[in-house]
């Protein structure tokens, strides 16, 4: 298995064009053509986590956070050790960031799942993802040559289905002018050609590769395109933050212990104001305290996250609202299991046979309370 089919199915569960524009997720370093004896599942790629995959004989590291967020003008021996060291041993990484959090199956709600939220949704629906149907008109004899090329281009993938595609047959007519060199006909004489209409359906991100694609193999000096927008009503929305029931009503106290005991700390700030009985809550991963608006437009008397700012604290305590904020390593510490099982689910669904898989037990935690 290839890097690059690790990346098409991440980006069937959790499309890359879901991730937010600051964001840099994709392949980090490697060849898409790379064979993958091994992968360690981590949160971050440090110095720790290189060593242990080298150690595990994983030569691709699939990370949540990308080593290269902003433009580097520089690899800096310090600031950058862990990329350089990955780089010196030949290990791959992929990061699956922002859209591995919005994704409808992905890291928040795998994380609402182990909570045990019931009715869960989201909180803020992302529109970002968008995909394009493309039509074009060739001889029969072509057909299969053109799709098969889009497929290759990364066009046709549907969900868990690949190599989508609708076919019919008629008639196309047309006069090549002068200085043309038509595929059939002959110029200046209006020309019937008996023609195959081909569509088929690709994320915006595969739009510009599955177009040169399909010019590079069809046969037409100037075949006609049609690019539609499409809009996918029956799938699963994607977005940031949940939202969900508690099983059932829990006091301000035992809420706190039960954020505590399930996300690992031994201690959790509360902006705002506490409620005395809690039977709705929201969740993000990383820094969502921003969501508390959102949190309280779905019914949510608190809204738990990391990564907490003087402003948000104040507005969530001058508009009545609660935040309980654990640090941002432990809201996403769940990452590895949580990819685990959605390469597992995709992997079944074509019928393929991943690569040993490897969850990094590595700890390294930033943050320490004392």
């Amino acid at each position: 298995m290839r890097i690059g089919d690790f990346y098409e199915m991440i980006d069937a569960a959790a499309p890359f064009d879901l991730q937010e524009e600051y964001d840099n997720a994709g392949i980090i370093t490697g060849s898409p053509d790379d064979q993958v004896r091994a992968v360690l599942l981590c949160l971050d790629a440090v110095t720790g986590t290189v060593e242990e995959a080298r150690r595990k004989g994983a030569n691709l590291m699939i990370v949540h956070h990308p080593p290269i967020f902003r433009p580097i003008k520089r690899l800096d021996a310090i600031e950058q050790a862990a990329l350089l060291a990955a780089v010196q041993l030949d290990i791959a990484i992929l990061a699956a960031h922002t859209n591995y959090d919005a994704a409808a199956d992905g890291l928040n709600a795998y994380v609402v799942g182990r909570m045990g939220l019931e009715d869960p949704s989201i909180l803020e629906v992302s529109q970002r993802a968008r995909h394009y149907k493309i039509v074009t008109f060739v001889p029969r004899e072509f057909r299969e040559r053109v799709l098969q090329a889009m497929f290759s281009a990364g066009a046709g993938r549907v969900g868990g289905y690949s190599e989508t595609s609708f076919c019919t047959a008629g008639t196309g007519s047309f006069r090549p002018e002068e200085g043309t060199h038509p595929f059939v006909g002959q110029q200046g004489e209006l020309t019937h050609a008996e023609e195959d209409r081909i569509e088929t359906i690709v994320q915006q991100s595969r739009l510009t590769d599955a177009l040169v694609a399909l010019r590079q193999v069809h046969p037409y000096e100037e075949p006609a395109i049609d690019v539609f927008e499409e809009r996918f009503l029956q799938a699963p929305a994607a977005g940031f933050g949940h939202a969900g029931n508690l099983p059932r009503p829990l006091s301000g106290s035992d809420f706190i212990q039960y954020v505590k005991t399930f996300f690992g700390v031994s201690s959790v700030p509360v902006a705002g104001v506490l409620p005395d009985t809690i039977s709705r809550i929201a969740f993000c991963s990383g820094a969502g305290t921003s969501l508390l608006a959102s949190a309280r437009r779905a019914g949510a008397q608190v809204l738990i996250s990391g990564d907490l700012k003087y402003h948000e604290a104040l507005d969530a305590a001058q508009s009545g609202g609660c935040m309980v904020v654990v640090d941002h390593y432990s809201t996403e510490r769940f990452f590895g299991e949580a990819m685990e099982k959605t390469l597992t689910a995709v992997a079944h669904s074509r019928g393929e046979e991943l690569p040993a898989l490897y969850r990094s037990d590595e700890e390294y935690q930033p943050v320490h309370v004392w």
